[in-house]
């Protein structure tokens, strides 16, 4: 493969001092057009040969397998997973196009894109291509042959504004809780430490650490952090059923009073609602590893789009 590669690169520089002798395009005679279509043929084909021989031996699969093993800063199982489906996404495009990934071209990772774009949403588009992009950064400190094709593509998705929510910061949490009482204390730890809705306290159920429960309609189960287990002990709630018989909107609208006091005494920067601690929890959780799939998990959100745009509504993702 060597050899013909050299014969390739020999071939490009015979086509190259030809055409220096010929005039400018438009002066070409129809000989020497006919000459310069063969040469731009024969260029196409001596270029692949040049690229494939210059990843012929690159293991493919097994570098995959190290990246996705290493996935992220934090080698996060879930980043793993996000990452192996987008870069499968990716190997069966090329298969289809018989292309080898580690030969795409800038236009032919376009193409990719555009692909993608009919079929899945702008959020998961992006991260599709952050994985992709990540991976062929992460080959090019590895071969000298191989350049991220993604980099500096305008076929990205263009994201949508999304106006900046409020969340309260660590001691603004603590003060409301300190300034509750009771059940709302208890209530306000659990969706401030664990991001639990309002909507699913009154359903769920605590067996040591472990709680089930439902959300929107789906069935929920995690685990509480001793924040919020102090808190209901505290407050002298049953861990079989802490909020059985809370009427959601009762309990938001308890609490939301509770916390516009604090913030009319000055204790609290904005008069923060129920779903401001669930937005806490999440940038809280975000921050540790900017890891989207864990955090798409612990909020029970449908998609990583959501996700996404929840944390940009939070000032926590550009």
């Amino acid at each position: 493969m060597n050899a013909i590669a050299t014969r390739a690169g020999q071939d490009i520089k015979d086509m190259a001092a030809i055409l220096a002798t010929y005039p400018a395009p438009h002066l070409w005679t129809p000989e020497q057009k006919s000459q310069a279509v063969q040469f731009a043929a024969l260029l196409d084909t001596a270029q692949k040969v040049i690229a494939a021989a210059r990843t012929a031996g690159i293991d493919y699969s097994a570098e995959k397998e190290t990246f996705l093993n290493n996935a992220g800063r934090t080698a996060s199982a879930h980043t793993r997973t996000g990452y192996l489906a987008a870069l499968g996404r990716l190997d069966a495009w090329a298969a289809r196009q018989k292309i080898n990934p580690l030969e795409m071209t800038p236009a032919q990772a376009d193409d990719f894109i555009y692909s993608l774009r009919g079929e899945r949403s702008s959020a998961s588009v992006r991260l599709d291509i952050s994985a992709a992009s990540s991976f062929f950064t992460w080959l090019e400190r590895r071969h000298a042959a191989i350049k991220n094709p993604f980099r500096g593509t305008k076929a990205r998705p263009a994201e949508k504004a999304v106006k900046k929510t409020e969340a309260p910061e660590v001691g603004e949490v603590e003060t409301i809780i300190r300034g509750l009482k009771g059940d709302l204390a208890a209530a306000a730890a659990v969706m401030a430490h664990r991001g639990l809705r309002a909507g699913a306290l009154p359903t769920i159920t605590i067996t040591g650490a472990k709680y089930t429960g439902r959300s929107k309609g789906k069935d929920i189960a995690g685990t509480l952090p001793p924040e919020a287990l102090d808190a209901i002990k505290v407050a002298a709630l049953p861990l079989r059923g802490p909020f059985a018989g809370v009427l959601p909107n009762t309990l938001e609208k308890r609490i939301a009073r509770a916390i516009e006091k604090l913030y009319k005494a000055g204790e609290v920067k904005a008069p923060y609602s129920c779903h401001d601690l669930r937005h806490f929890y999440a940038i809280t959780e975000y921050r540790k590893d900017k890891d989207l799939h864990r955090v798409k998990r612990l909020l029970d959100h449908a998609s990583i789009a959501i996700t996404e745009r929840y944390l940009k509504s939070l000032g926590e993702m550009e």
